[in-house]
């Protein structure tokens, strides 16, 4: 079936544009519009109540299949503990850099005239080289878990869990984002627990934990982009708040930010554990799912 112009779903009965290749209501194909040339319809709409078993046949005679994102996964946790250690690598180097340049600060017998810096300068560049490595790590990192929900979203209509609101490509691409990752990547997850739970029983406890874990490491930790400037706030912060502490000692600026690294890494392990342990969620869900479809599915 064809059409030209404005097409109805026919799924939920809206009205889409032309260029639209899913509804932008219910995200059902455009393949299931409705037959303008028909009187009615007698295909049935899917709703919250639709067994797993009628989405899956409908969107297998589409072309969806299932290809195991398990490889992939695992991939995706090595990558996560990859990331966490060079993160906290450069973190502790941070404070350790930090906490020298204090120390020679403090020192009563401190004479700028003969303070040889070259020690300091040593660890500011492994700092400055080492964080290089760190974005780099980050970006591979991000490129394999984009890689892994591109495919858990290409399953999602196969294993019977509906038209997800992103398709695969988007998933991938939006992973790479800065900052916009931080809703889109941690949306696109949200809707595949909930495709994929049984019915009323989604488990989204996991995964609002690890996004109030994971966002404000990022921001203290990343410090690149829009993110610098939400570091910089919460620096000046804490900064104002040791000064009036300690009656405005100078050493509270460097005592601001060794806190602000160490309460960055704390949140980054945190959310470290509980990305492992979101994915390894998702893919028992996906399985728990392809089991109870059987030979419904069809494999990639």
């Amino acid at each position: 079936m064809t059409s030209v112009g404005p097409w109805v779903c026919g799924n939920c009965r809206s009205v889409n544009r032309e260029s639209a290749t899913r509804c932008y209501s219910c995200r059902t194909p455009r393949a299931l519009a409705l037959d303008p040339e028909a009187r009615e319809d007698s295909r049935p709409r899917f709703t919250a109540q639709t067994p797993p078993r009628e989405l899956a046949a409908t969107a297998r005679g589409l072309g969806a299949t299932y290809g195991s994102s398990s490889p992939l996964a695992v991939l995706a946790q090595v990558a996560i503990l990859v990331v966490t250690a060079v993160t906290l690598a450069r973190a502790v180097l941070v404070v350790v850099f930090l906490q020298s340049f204090e120390t020679s600060l403090a020192d009563p017998l401190f004479d700028p005239a003969t303070f040889d810096p070259t020690a300091l300068l040593d660890q500011a560049a492994v700092v400055a080289l080492l964080r290089y490595v760190e974005l780099g790590a980050w970006f591979a990192g991000l490129v394999v878990l984009g890689a892994w929900l591109a495919r858990v979203v290409a399953n999602v209509p196969a294993l019977g869990g509906g038209w997800p609101g992103e398709t695969p490509r988007f998933a991938f691409i939006s992973t790479l984002i800065p900052g916009g990752n931080l809703y889109w990547t941690t949306s696109t997850i949200r809707q595949a627990i909930v495709a994929l739970s049984p019915a009323d029983a989604p488990r989204l406890g996991l995964i609002t934990a690890w996004w109030l874990a994971v966002t404000p490491a990022v921001i203290l930790l990343l410090n690149i982009g829009p993110l610098r400037w939400l570091r910089s706030i919460i620096e000046t912060a804490v900064s104002a708040l040791l000064l009036i502490a300690s009656g405005g000692d100078i050493s509270s600026l460097l005592d601001a930010t060794i806190l602000v690294e160490l309460l960055g890494a704390a949140l980054l392990v945190a959310a470290a554990a509980l990305a492992v342990l979101l994915i390894q969620l998702v893919e028992r869900l996906q399985a728990e799912r392809l089991a109870a479809l059987g030979g419904a599915v069809q494999a990639a």
